[in-house]
């Protein structure tokens, strides 16, 4: 137990609130079932514990109201004096033997927050329980949430203790009201008397002679203020001397103004010692008599003791500023409505919850009119129940209110009765108001955590859903990376000493012998086709080399019109539609070229009755909501080429389809699976977006958005066809290829086209020769090779001749000079396979640059 207080003020503490016993109420019973709602639990209760029982104000899932002591679980939290939680009631030794955790279906998990008092007392708690254990415990959100409805239960009982003190000094109040107007009452009385001096009083009365200055008491000097007669010195001056010093020369220059002029009476209120020392604060009075000549011969006077009088007006007022102390502190303000005279008493507290300053006056106009509109109907009629003969309703209701002067939106928690005179009449309708707003405010912020949790799992199962899909991409773009990268490199080297070979046989063979031109030409077609699926492979997985340029789409597209016009065949209508000032992209020429052109044949194919073909460029923005719903697309600009028919159209589950590699809808024979596959691996390796939109009958659109190119650089010039570079004897091209078959055609290739060739199966044999040959001009090397790669090789090449230039060749890069799917700058690439004139064009570029 805690040191700082005690069982016995613990119990002080909750007897205080007189809530023990008490009848069901709704704002707790609104506290436990959210207690629950929040925990998924079947029982939760607000639980007083008292010195031999515990007891409860709410319960959901008990069905009794108290139980005893011994077998109480909160108990142990008011020991602990802190938030308890108890994952699994059998597997705690302090709960294992309790009967309520051991019989069959017993309590096997316990959550609970401390109800304290101002003081931090412990009376209680609000737990929630269940009969299967929860192992993880509750959450920070279940606590904090658990920890506000315990405040919330705290912030009910002190409302329903101060409205208990309140009631109560409101009697004390009436009480000391009444006994005001019986002193008011007596003190009327004591002046009537001192009109009718001559009669008798319990006053102390005096009888002052100027001419003998003696002064005559009555008996009710000694029974009043304990000075005996036979004791008193009979005189003006003894009287004056026992007034209080601080009040003497006030009152002696106040009794000779009036005697020396001409008033008929004198009063005054001074302080008058006692026989036992103390003061009794005094009203005194006399009458002047005088003689014929006007002089002041007698004055006879009483003694009005005021002192009980002031103590009950001074408790009064203290009583007044407790109450005041205490409606402050507990937020409540009174209201009384005079309803015979139309007459409304509003206090500063009650006039704020309607928004008017506090020295503003009020009526009952300004309690009709500062009630909410969706409120007024509901609160005024339960008005006026309360104030009806017939219905004496209890006035309860919590309504709305709108602030006269700041507009302000406020809840309001009011109470009140009738008073009826006795013939049925409404007297008055008096009563409390609370301002619960920061309460409502609370229960509205509880439902919108709740709604905003429910809100986030959603999200978070669709954003997962989201990236759960979006890998299941990537990982299928990463399998066909891996088997192109694994089989690239070699299936390259043979075409290339297929395609290279056929090339130098169909030289040697002229045009004389036709049907082996022939075989040799089909040979070469089919060689073509092996390497066109082996590039759709590497585009599909980005690891085909692009070679970006600047580009004008409507410059590129017009220029494709003829081959598109040979490609789609009569049957189908070609339309351009070019956007005016349509910004420039950097890419790839030919992949955009051959994307185009894939497209446009699937067009064609999706129409074999014929139809229309569209191609429109357009300029388009992403902005950041369209990015945050398309992961992997960056916001900005783009320009855009959309390609559309009026086919037969896809339904959403091919369309879902379209990209993955080795997926077609043609027949057996008719299609590879890889068309829209290397459309799609090139926009995304040139960091765009591309996008299906089909309807079944009503055609497809396919939009390409490539990322917009901004700056000075010029479109590049395509090249012109141009005769067959030869080369001369005296440029030495050094070989360096690990694959001998591969080896052999470059350097007969090379040797055909007139240059002096050397050769290396590899790094070291390379850089032997370099040394040993100063004439070479050109080092011609594959990049992927055993050891020492054909880039290293040609950075120490360099490094010993800076003035020797450098063609690299390869049927599969794996990043040795190209990054991020472009070629490094200054870098010159010829890929595997490729055919003698290609070769000749690209070593007489390289080493004319």
């Amino acid at each position: 137990m805690d040191e700082g207080w005690s069982e016995t003020e613990r119990v002080a503490s909750l007897e205080s609130y007189g809530i023990l016993d008490t009848p069901q109420e709704a704002d707790f019973d609104v506290i436990v079932r959210l207690a629950a709602e929040t925990f998924t639990a079947p029982i939760a209760v607000v639980n007083l514990v008292a010195s031999d029982r515990q007891w409860f104000k709410a319960e959901v899932g008990i069905g009794v109201r108290e139980l005893p002591l011994d077998v109480s679980i909160c108990a142990h939290a008011i020991l602990q004096n802190d938030f308890l939680v108890v994952p699994d009631t059998l597997e705690d030794p302090r709960f294992a033997c309790n009967p309520l955790v051991t019989a069959e279906g017993g309590l096997r998990f316990y959550a609970g927050a401390i109800l304290r008092d101002k003081m931090g007392l412990p009376i209680g708690t609000i737990c929630v329980l269940d009969r299967a254990p929860r192992p993880d415990g509750i959450t920070s959100y279940q606590r904090h949430v658990l920890e506000v409805l315990a405040r919330q239960v705290m912030a009910q009982l002190e409302l329903r203790k101060a409205l208990q003190a309140q009631a109560s000094r409101a009697e004390e109040l009436r009480v000391e009201v009444e006994q005001r107007a019986r002193v008011e009452k007596a003190l009327r009385a004591i002046r009537e008397r001192y009109r009718l001096v001559s009669r008798a009083t319990n006053d102390a009365i005096w009888d002052w002679d100027f001419a003998t200055n003696h002064v005559t008491w009555n008996q009710a000097l000694e029974a009043t203020h304990g000075h005996r007669l036979a004791d008193i010195e009979p005189t003006g001056e003894w009287w004056i001397e026992h007034i209080h010093p601080d009040d003497r020369d006030r009152v002696h220059h106040s009794i000779h103004v009036a005697i020396d002029g001409e008033a008929e009476s004198w009063s005054d209120e001074y302080r008058f010692r006692r026989f036992d020392g103390s003061y009794a604060a005094i009203l005194d009075r006399g009458h002047i008599i005088r003689d014929p000549e006007g002089k002041a011969v007698r004055m006879i006077g009483a003694m009005l003791d005021l002192t009980e009088q002031q103590r009950t007006r001074a408790e009064l007022m203290l009583n007044e500023e407790r109450l005041r102390l205490a409606t402050q502190a507990a937020e409540v303000g009174f209201w009384d409505v005079d309803v015979v005279h139309d007459i409304l008493i509003w206090p500063p507290i009650v006039k704020a919850m309607f928004g008017i300053s506090a020295d503003a006056p009020v009526s009952m106009a300004d309690y009709y009119a500062g009630l909410h509109p969706d409120d007024r109907d509901t609160t005024v009629k339960a008005y006026a129940r309360s104030a009806d003969p017939s219905q004496r309703a209890v006035y309860d209701v919590e309504y709305r209110t709108i602030g006269k002067e700041d507009g302000y939106e406020r809840w309001v928690a009011a109470k009140g009765r009738g008073i009826f005179s006795e013939d049925g009449q409404c007297l008055r309708v008096i009563g409390t108001a609370i301002d619960v707003t920061e309460r409502k405010r609370a229960e509205v912020r509880v439902l919108e955590l709740n709604e905003h949790l429910e809100r986030r799992v959603a999200q978070a199962i669709a954003e997962r859903e989201q990236v759960e899909e979006a890998l299941r991409q990537s990982q299928k773009m990463e399998a066909v990376g891996q088997l192109t990268g694994g089989i690239a490199h070699d299936f390259n080297n043979m075409l290339a000493v297929i395609v290279g070979s056929l090339d130098l046989l169909c030289r040697r063979l002229g045009d004389d012998d036709a049907r082996a031109k022939r075989y040799v030409d089909a040979a070469l077609e089919g060689a073509g086709r092996a390497a066109t699926l082996t590039q759709r492979l590497l585009a599909f997985s980005r690891q085909q080399p692009l070679n970006p340029e600047v580009l004008d789409a409507n410059k590129l597209l017009p220029g494709m019109s003829e081959l598109l016009t040979h490609s789609l065949g009569a049957d189908v209508r070609l339309e351009t539609v070019l956007a005016a000032g349509l910004w420039r992209t950097h890419a790839d020429r030919n992949q955009l070229e051959n994307v185009v052109l894939n497209l446009a044949v699937n067009a064609r194919d999706a129409m074999p009755e014929g139809g229309r073909l569209t191609i429109e460029t357009q300029n388009a923005h992403f902005d950041e909501r369209y990015s945050a719903a398309h992961l992997g697309v960056p916001p900005g600009h783009y320009i855009l080429i959309a390609i559309s028919d009026t086919g037969c159209g896809m339904p959403p589950e091919i369309i879902a389809k379209a990209f993955d590699p080795f997926f077609t809808t043609k027949e057996v024979g008719k299609g590879t699976g890889l068309g829209l596959s290397q459309v799609y691996g090139f926009v995304k390796q040139s960091g765009g977006h591309v996008k299906i939109y089909s309807e079944l009958g009503q055609g497809t659109t396919v939009k390409i958005y490539l990322p917009r190119f901004i700056g000075d650089e010029l479109e590049a010039e395509p090249l012109s066809p141009t005769d067959l570079p030869l080369g001369e004897e005296q440029e030495v091209i050094l070989v360096v290829e690990d694959e001998a078959a591969v080896r052999q055609f470059s350097v007969d290739a090379l040797t055909e086209l007139g240059y002096h060739v050397l050769e290396a199966d590899g790094a070291v044999a390379a850089l032997q020769l370099i040394d040993a040959h100063p004439e070479i001009t050109l080092l011609f090397t594959d990049i992927v090779m055993p050891d020492i790669n054909g880039r290293k090789l040609a950075d120490e090449a360099q490094r010993r001749r800076p003035e020797l230039k450098v063609l690299y060749t390869s049927g599969y890069t794996r990043n040795a000079v190209v990054h991020n799917g472009v070629i490094d700058p200054g870098v010159e690439l010829i890929g595997k396979p490729f055919t003698i004139e290609q070769l000749a064009t690209k070593v007489r570029n390289v080493l004319e640059s």
